[in-house]
C-alpha cells in the first residue's frame, strides 16, 4: 500500500462526499441550527407555559358546600404568595342542582366543582382532557391537603397532645458527602453516552451508503474497481473519509449540544447563585478531552460496520434497511450506562459498544481506572481492524459488484418457482443464524428450565432441523452444501490431530482469561454442573453426539458452504468460526472456542467433508464429559489439564504440544488431500 496513492483517493472520497448538499446538511447544518434550536427553543417554550399556567387563575365551584367553601377561601386568602403553585378563585354558581355543575365544568365556565360523595368523602371532579381543568385539580388538591393538616393538628391538640410529638417524633436529615461535581457528572454519565454513540452512528451512516451503495447505484463502483491502485488502498480511503465525517459530526453535536446547555446555564446562574451552588466547570474537562478520543476510536467501529453492512445493497433504499437492525442494536447496546448494577470490568470492557457506553459514564463520574480505559480502546480499535479485514476481503471478491447481497432471501420465494440445487446466499444465513437464535432463546431456554437437561436436547433438535428444513425448502445441493463427501481415514487421523492441538491452545486462553471473565467462567460453569448430574451415556447423546451432528450441519454445513460461494476460502473459513464461537454467547468460551472453531472449519474446508469436523467435534465434546465425570483419571493421564492454575512451564508444554499437533494435524490433512 502506498501512502501518496492511499492520501490521493482519500482526497478523492472526501471531496465526493462533501460535495452532496445532504452531507453537508446533515454533518452541519443540523447540529449547528437546529439541535441548538430545539434543546433552548423547547426549554424557552416549556418555561413560558409554565409561567403561564401559573399566572392563569382557575376556577373551583362547590356543591352545597358553603361552609367548606369558606374554609378553603380562607386558607387561599391566609397563604403566602409561594405557598401554593397555582392560583385558584372560589366561584358560586347559580344552579342548585348537580346537573348544572357539571354543565358548567363541559362548557368551561369553571374548571373543577368539588361534591360530597356517599361515603363521606369530598370528590374533586375535573376533565382530565383539559389542561386547566387538569391543572386546577391538581391544585385544588394541594389545597385540601393544608385543610386536611389544619384539621389534624387541631384534633391532636384537643387530644391534649403535642403536633410536633405526634407528626415528628424524630428528626433527620440527608447529609450527601458527593461535591456537586460528582452529582451532575453522575447523571450526566447516564445519557450522554447515549448521545455521543447516537451522534457519530448518525454521522457515519450516511457517508457509508454514500460511498458504497451509492457508488453502485451510480454505476462508478466498477469503475473504480478499474483504477491503478489496490483494492485495499480504495477501500481504505473510503473508510478513512467516512471516519473523518464521522468525528466531524460528532464533534460539531457535541460542541453544537454543549453550547445550548452552556446558554441555558449561563441564563441560570443568578438562580444557582441564589440556592449557594457553585459548579467547578474545570473538573469536567478531562473526561471530554478522554471523551473526544474514545469518541474517534468508535468512530472507526461504526464506520466498518457501516459499511461492511451497506456494501451489500444496490441503493440508498436498501442499503437504509439494512442499515436499520444495526442501528437499533447500537442505540440498544448504548443503555447500558443507565443500568445502575451493570459495571465497566474486565469482562464489559470487551463487549462492543457496551464498553464504549460504560466507559463515558465512568468517565463523567471521575472514575479513572486506566487499565479498563486501555482494554476499552484496545479492543473497540481491534474490532474495528477485524471490520476493516472483512470489508477488504468483500471488495477483493466478485461479491461486491454481483452478488445479490442480502436481498434476495430464496426461502421467500415460491418452493415451484425455485431452482434445483441453488445455493443459498448471504442473507439465507443471516436469517436461518436469526431465526435459530431467536428459537433457541424462547423455545431451548424454556424446554431447559421446565424440563432441565431433557430440554438441552430439544434445544440441538432445533440447531439440526433448522439447516436441514431451510435447504430442503429452497431445493439446496444437499451434497454440496453439506459437504457429504466420503473422506480418508488419514484425513480424520488429520483432523483428530488437529483438534487435540487446537484443543490444548484452547486451554491455555481459558486458563489466561478465566481471571478477567471470571463472571462468564461461572455461569459457563454452573451449566456444567447442571448436566454433569445426568448419566453418562445420556450427556453422550445430547452434549456429544447431537452438537456434533447439528451445529456442523449449521456451521461447517449451511453457513460455510453458503461463505464458500462469495468469499475467498480464508475469509470463509474465519467468519464461520467467528459466528460458531460467538453463537455460545460467552465471552471466554468465545475465545476460548475460536481456535477450535477455526481448527473445524479449516478441516471440513481442506477435505471437503463434513464427516472430518463432526468426529472432531464429537471428540472434543465427548472429552469435555469425561474431564466433567472422570477428573482423577483425566489428572493421571494428563496432570496439567487437572491444574486450577497453570503454571509457567504448564503453559509452555501445552503451547508447545499444541502448536506440534495443529502443524502435524495439518500436514496430514494435506498429503490425504493430495492423494486423493
Amino acid at each position: 500500500m502506498k501512502t501518496r496513492r492511499l492520501l490521493a483517493l482519500f482526497k478523492r472520497e472526501l471531496r465526493d462526499i462533501l460535495r452532496d448538499k445532504k452531507t453537508i446538511v446533515m454533518m452541519v447544518v443540523v447540529p449547528i441550527v437546529l439541535y441548538p434550536l430545539l434543546i433552548i427553543g423547547m426549554t424557552l417554550l416549556m418555561t413560558a407555559i409554565i409561567s403561564g399556567q401559573e399566572e392563569k387563575t382557575y376556577k373551583a365551584a362547590f356543591y352545597n358546600l358553603s361552609e367548606l367553601s369558606d374554609t378553603i377561601k380562607r386558607i387561599i386568602d391566609e397563604a403566602d404568595e409561594d405557598d401554593f403553585t397555582y392560583d385558584i378563585k372560589v366561584v358560586e354558581l347559580k344552579g342548585q342542582d348537580g346537573k348544572a355543575y357539571e354543565d358548567a365544568l363541559n362548557n368551561e365556565e369553571i374548571n373543577v366543582y368539588v361534591k360530597k360523595l356517599d361515603d363521606g368523602s369530598y370528590g374533586i371532579f375535573y376533565l382530565s382532557a383539559k389542561t386547566d381543568s387538569e391543572t386546577a385539580a391538581y391544585g385544588l388538591r394541594d389545597i385540601f391537603a393544608v385543610y386536611r393538616d389544619e384539621l389534624r393538628s387541631e384534633r391532636i391538640e384537643e387530644a391534649g397532645m403535642s403536633v410536633d410529638a405526634v407528626f415528628y417524633p424524630i428528626e433527620y436529615n440527608l447529609k450527601d458527602e458527593s461535591s456537586t461535581e460528582e452529582s451532575i457528572g453522575s447523571k450526566m454519565g447516564s445519557f450522554i453516552p447515549f448521545f455521543v454513540i447516537t451522534v457519530i452512528l448518525l454521522g457515519a451512516i450516511y457517508p457509508s451508503i454514500d460511498v458504497t451503495a451509492g457508488e453502485r447505484e451510480r454505476g462508478t463502483l466498477e469503475t473504480l474497481l478499474t483504477l491503478p491502485v489496490t483494492n485495499f488502498e480504495m477501500i481504505m480511503s473510503k473508510f478513512l473519509a467516512v471516519s473523518v465525517i464521522a468525528c466531524i459530526t460528532a464533534m460539531l453535536n457535541v460542541l453544537s449540544m454543549g453550547g445550548a446547555v452552556a446558554f441555558l446555564v449561563m441564563t441560570s446562574i443568578s438562580s444557582l447563585s441564589e440556592l449557594n451552588i457553585s459548579i467547578n466547570f474545570s473538573m469536567f474537562i478531562p473526561g471530554i478531552l478522554f471523551t473526544i478520543v474514545v469518541m474517534m476510536c468508535f468512530a472507526m467501529l461504526v464506520t466498518a460496520v457501516c459499511m461492511c453492512v451497506c456494501v451489500f445493497a444496490h441503493n440508498f433504499k436498501e442499503a437504509n434497511n439494512y442499515i436499520t437492525p444495526v442501528m437499533l442494536v447500537f442505540m440498544f447496546s448504548s443503555y447500558a450506562a443507565m443500568l445502575p448494577d451493570l459495571e465497566l470490568n474486565a469482562g464489559t470492557a470487551a463487549i462492543p459498544v457496551v464498553n464504549v457506553s460504560l466507559l463515558v459514564r465512568e468517565l463523567f463520574k471521575f472514575n479513572y481506572d486506566y487499565a479498563l480505559f486501555f482494554v476499552v480502546l484496545f479492543s473497540t480499535v481491534a474490532y474495528s481492524l477485524i471490520a476493516i479485514w472483512i470489508l477488504a476481503h468483500i471488495y477483493n471478491s466478485e461479491a461486491v459488484l454481483f452478488s445479490e447481497g442480502f436481498r434476495n432471501v430464496r426461502i421467500f420465494d415460491r418452493r415451484s418457482d425455485m431452482k434445483e440445487g441453488q445455493m443459498p446466499g448471504t442473507g439465507d444465513i443471516v436469517l436461518l443464524l436469526s431465526v435459530t437464535l431467536l428459537l433457541m432463546f424462547y423455545i431451548g431456554n424454556y424446554a431447559y428450565l421446565k424440563l432441565g437437561v431433557g430440554g438441552v436436547a430439544i434445544q440441538q433438535v432445533i440447531v439440526l432441523i433448522m439447516p436441514l428444513a431451510y435447504a430442503w425448502y429452497m431445493k439446496a445441493d444437499m451434497k454440496k452444501l453439506f459437504m457429504l463427501n466420503r473422506t480418508k481415514i488419514s484425513s480424520v487421523a488429520g483432523g483428530i490431530l488437529l483438534g487435540a492441538g487446537a484443543f490444548f491452545i484452547a486451554t491455555v486462553i481459558a486458563a489466561m482469561l478465566s481471571p478477567i471473565f471470571s463472571d462468564s467462567l461461572e455461569n459457563t460453569q454452573a451449566l456444567n454442573d447442571i448436566i454433569a448430574k445426568s448419566p453418562v451415556p445420556l450427556l453422550f447423546l445430547m452434549v456429544a453426539i447431537m452438537p456434533a451432528i447439528g451445529e456442523e450441519l449449521m456451521f461447517r454445513g449451511f453457513t460455510m458452504g453458503a461463505l464458500k460461494q462469495v468469499c475467498r476460502p480464508a475469509a470463509a473459513v474465519l467468519l464461520t468460526a467467528v459466528m460458531f464461537a460467538a453463537y455460545h454467547l460467552s465471552v471466554i468460551r468465545f475465545f476460548a472456542l475460536l481456535p477450535l472453531s477455526i481448527a473445524l472449519s479449516y478441516a471440513a474446508y481442506r477435505t471437503n467433508s463434513i464427516y472430518v469436523s463432526m468426529v472432531m467435534h464429537l471428540i472434543n465434546n465427548g472429552f469435555s464429559i469425561i474431564q466433567e465425570r472422570y477428573p482423577e483419571a483425566v489428572s493421571r493421564a494428563l496432570p496439567m489439564l487437572a491444574e486450577d492454575e497453570l503454571t509457567g512451564g504448564s503453559v509452555a508444554v501445552l503451547i508447545t504440544c499444541g502448536i506440534v499437533l495443529v502443524a502435524a494435524g495439518i500436514l496430514l490433512l494435506n498429503i490425504s488431500v493430495k492423494e486423493k
